[in-house]
């Protein structure tokens, strides 16, 4: 594979032309021309009524004479980074996209939560402009969550919470779970939990979807870490167990087929009953059902719901309460 031909001065004139009509500046000290990557002189945008403070930065790539690439990526004063992806031909379309998205738009907060919503820019054939939400971050009770998104409808969105540096949370897996179905319970990993959000449809439809399931799961998580565990258990004791049974379902699905096949030579089938096609073929129709809920099932005795007795969701506050 070859290697790409760095930006000449005219291509570079030719590329920032748009930009420069609109106050922007390229910064070639920051920029690779060898990589044929241009970035543009950061701008400050000042806090407004309830709305933080912004440092935003451009950066323009340029694959081949009609392939462009412009990123805008936004931090607020709090640390949070929103970024704006628009690809295509024609430059000066490329700014009028990201242009067309406020830069408040991406900055989204409620009651104990600030979040940071990353889209692509999109133009469809009848020539109107969308935005789809690729990714989002957010602060909430000493956690940052993250969440990505898959632009192939069907796969889940992924969900990660990691505590804040300096604090130890422990969390009960059914925490997000107990919402509902689109969501999944929390896997512990080295740093955090996982867990997966389900979304419906597609293109703008699967965005709006997981734009306001993500704004729900911070209003869960500030609502309940806001509490004591006891009081999450105490309110949430129905969903717990909805939760349990949920996490069942794989299981006595599983028993139930051994004993469906332990029976099977007891019950006299002639050779075209579709009673017989059925058994035989179980094993492929359960295959392509795992496939299509998303994600593999587990088989697992799911635990009880208890009663969380500490008086705070951290290790240490919980043994001094014991």
């Amino acid at each position: 594979m070859s290697s790409p031909v760095p930006l000449t001065h005219h291509e570079i004139l030719a590329l920032v032309a748009p930009l420069s009509r609109r106050g922007r500046r390229v910064d070639l000290a920051a920029s690779d021309r060898v990589a044929r990557r241009l970035r543009f002189k950061p701008k400050e945008h000042p806090a407004a009524d309830d709305a933080p403070a912004l440092h935003e930065e451009l950066e323009l790539e340029s694959f081949d004479a009609d392939d462009h690439r412009l990123t805008r990526r936004t931090r607020s004063s709090d640390g949070l980074e929103a970024v704006l992806v628009a690809d295509g031909p024609d430059v000066d379309e490329l700014v009028q996209r990201l242009e067309a998205v406020p830069l408040q738009r991406q900055f989204v907060a409620g009651g104990g939560w600030r979040a940071a919503l990353s889209h692509r820019a999109c133009r469809s054939g009848d020539g109107s402009s969308s935005v789809i939400l690729t990714a989002a971050q957010a602060r909430v009770c000493g956690l940052d969550v993250t969440m990505k998104v898959s632009s192939v409808s069907g796969v889940n969105a992924e969900l990660q919470l990691v505590p804040e540096h300096g604090r130890t949370l422990a969390l009960p897996d059914d925490l997000l779970a107990v919402m509902g179905w689109p969501w999944t319970c929390l896997a512990r990993g080295r740093e955090g939990w996982r867990g997966a959000l389900r979304l419906k449809g597609g293109g703008v439809e699967r965005s709006r979807d997981a734009e306001t399931k993500f704004a729900r799961t911070l209003e869960h998580l500030a609502h309940t870490l806001a509490d004591t565990p006891r009081r999450f258990h105490e309110t949430m004791n129905r969903e717990r167990w909805r939760v349990t049974l949920r996490r069942a379902v794989p299981l006595l699905v599983s028993i139930g087929l051994i004993a469906g096949a332990a029976t099977v030579p007891l019950v006299q089938l002639s050779e075209n009953s579709i009673w017989r096609m059925l058994v035989f073929h179980s094993p492929a129709f359960l295959l392509m059902l795992f496939f299509c809920l998303g994600e593999m099932p587990r088989l697992e005795i799911p635990p009880v719901p208890r009663l969380a007795r500490a008086g705070s969701w951290e290790p240490q506050a919980q043994a001094d309460s014991a």
